[in-house]
């Protein structure tokens, strides 16, 4: 088969398989990192080139492709899912040729390729990656890594360095482009030249100390919280061995795909602090280290390329070498994956090689079942309603999903079942703030009050500065003393969220309107000014200064 021919294919399976995705709305995440986004809306090489102020990550490549996406389609969310799928299609095709460069020009080689790439195409664990507008940072680090490589084996040294860059400042997890290139020319058993291998580390190490830098003296988050990753408050020793306990979930879930989920936040993966039930993915995971180890030592190639790709493309988030932001994402397993349909493909050849029919009707079989599961799987992140609660089926105990869920059902104004959601929620986890927080604004809503006000104010207390949603709680709980006639302690609640947030809009305009209800026209004007610098669509700003402006305005307290 040509490889016109097989490309074609790829990039015809991938349009068809990830064609629904072009109808799906933003979800999740993407409020965080484009809608709500200085670096997207207000592009500039400064904001790019600085992390990101919620979550710390420093991904200038990535927020620039979306920044290119606004400016061209603006809340549009098409371009940003058909910019996704084109990315796919490219990983795709380039996983294709770097598996052919590495497994040698034998006309099996590249049938080998063809069938892993195929697999790869339309494995359901990467929709989360493709059909998430967020995702796009794994489709971008993957995608120049893959490029990198295949410059690199083509010995186009300065090509493949850029790319390698580019990579980096895609996703931090692109650091791990130097082992994967030592597998690769290992099992190839063509080293290139030392100085080639010292400049990737040198190129590595010297992002990795302006990262360092970026990130104020750290790698990845401030902080990471318990709700989103459970690991990163127990001791190392019982962190790694759940680590090793969730990389077989992962392992599970290539072979079987029929549970996917969009969080896996605290409750939804049991933790143990006993070997009892952490001593067995030890076993396992030391045994599946002696078979590759085994493969090394034998020279198979096929298989130190595929344990290679999975084992180094899961090193840096497994929450193994060091705690991330994250226990479990479905996201993170879209680079290591390209090693499992490798050892898939070489499986598929060993049976071919016996009974071709046999072996070309389980291929199908198997690309038909991932398609299709992949094509259903895509709906569900058609919009944030659809994929929360399709979360909650999966993972019942996810106190983070049944929140969002209620969210969703309190923008639609179905409050008995957002009221269901974060009693469900509370019960899973009775110290959530945002639940707290969410709730008392729903009873705000029903017109209760006082339940509100103790739920609003217990969510404020017991939350940190580094909450995403601080600042909206703040203000809401503000705006709840102002409408009881509590005009002091709403009065103390917005000095000290603009104190400490003096970028947020609503609290500038919050506290305008009580200098205004005061008769204090001069400080409610340049409060009501203020929040309109900070967001021009802030219509509480607006219709203050409009109000000032009348001639029935009170006059200034002297």
């Amino acid at each position: 088969m040509k490889n016109s021919l097989c490309i074609g294919l790829l990039l015809a399976v991938v349009t068809l398989i990830y064609g629904n995705t072009l109808r799906n709305e933003f979800t999740m995440d993407d409020g965080i990192y484009v809608l709500r986004n200085a670096q997207v809306t207000q592009a500039s090489v400064r904001a790019l080139f600085a992390p990101n102020e919620i979550s710390n990550v420093f991904r200038p490549v990535t927020f620039a492709s979306f920044a290119l996406n606004w400016r061209l389609g603006g809340t549009r969310p098409f371009g940003f899912h058909l910019f996704n799928l084109i990315l796919h299609a490219g990983v795709t095709w380039l996983l294709f040729l770097l598996l052919e460069a590495l497994l040698g020009a034998s006309p099996q080689a590249k049938v080998v390729a063809f069938a892993a790439a195929l697999m790869f195409a339309v494995h359901p664990l990467h929709t989360e990656a493709v059909s998430s507008v967020v995702g796009r940072a794994e489709l971008l680090a993957a995608g120049f890594l893959f490029a990198a490589w295949i410059l690199h084996l083509n010995d186009q040294q300065i090509p493949a360095l850029i790319c390698f860059v580019l990579a980096l400042l895609s996703k931090e997890s692109a650091v791990i482009f130097l082992p994967l290139v030592l597998v690769g020319d290992y099992a190839r058993g063509k080293w290139k030249p030392g100085l080639r291998y010292a400049v990737i580390a040198g190129v590595t190490v010297a992002y990795m100390g302006m990262l360092w830098k970026a990130q104020g003296g750290r790698f990845g988050q401030i902080s990471i919280s318990q709700l989103d990753n459970p690991l990163a408050v127990i001791p190392a020793q019982w962190r790694i061995l759940n680590a090793l306990r969730v990389a077989w979930k992962y392992a599970a879930l290539h072979f079987y795909p029929a549970k996917l989920s969009c969080d896996y936040s605290f409750n939804t993966i049991p933790i143990y602090l006993d070997w009892r039930h952490t001593l067995p993915a030890l076993l396992g995971a030391m045994a599946a280290a002696a078979l590759w180890i085994w493969a090394v030592w034998k020279r198979r190639s096929g298989l130190i390329l595929a344990g290679g790709i999975y084992l180094v493309g899961f090193a840096v988030t497994a929450n193994i070498l060091m705690p991330t932001g994250t226990i479990m994402g479905e996201r993170l397993a879209y680079l290591p994956s390209a090693g499992f349909c490798l050892l898939a493909a070489l499986g598929w050849n060993w049976l071919r090689g016996r009974q071709r029919t046999v072996a070309l009707a389980a291929l199908t079989a198997v690309v038909a079942a991932f398609g299709m599961r992949t094509m259903v799987r895509n709906r569900d992140w058609r919009d944030n309603l659809n994929l929360y609660s399709a979360a909650v089926r999966v993972s019942p105990g996810s106190a983070k999903m049944h929140n969002n869920l209620g969210g969703e059902y309190m923008a639609a104004v179905q409050w008995d079942l957002a009221a269901s959601e974060y009693e469900t929620a509370l019960r899973i986890n009775p110290d959530y703030p945002d639940v707290l927080s969410a709730y008392g604004l729903l009873e705000v809503w029903r017109g209760h009050s006082d339940v509100a006000g103790q739920m609003m104010e217990r969510a404020l207390n017991m939350s940190r500065r580094d909450n995403p949603n601080y600042d909206f709680m703040a203000v809401n709980y503000a705006a709840l003393l102002m409408q009881t006639d509590h005009m002091d302690g709403a009065l103390n609640v917005l000095n000290s969220e603009i104190t400490e947030s003096p970028s947020y809009s609503r609290a500038w305009s919050n506290r305008a309107v009580i200098h205004y209800k005061q008769g204090q026209t001069a400080p409610a004007r340049t409060d009501a000014e203020k929040a309109l610098q900070l967001d021009p669509a802030n219509t509480q700003a607006q219709n203050l200064l409009r109000a000032l402006s009348s001639p029935g305005s009170p006059k200034a307290k002297k």
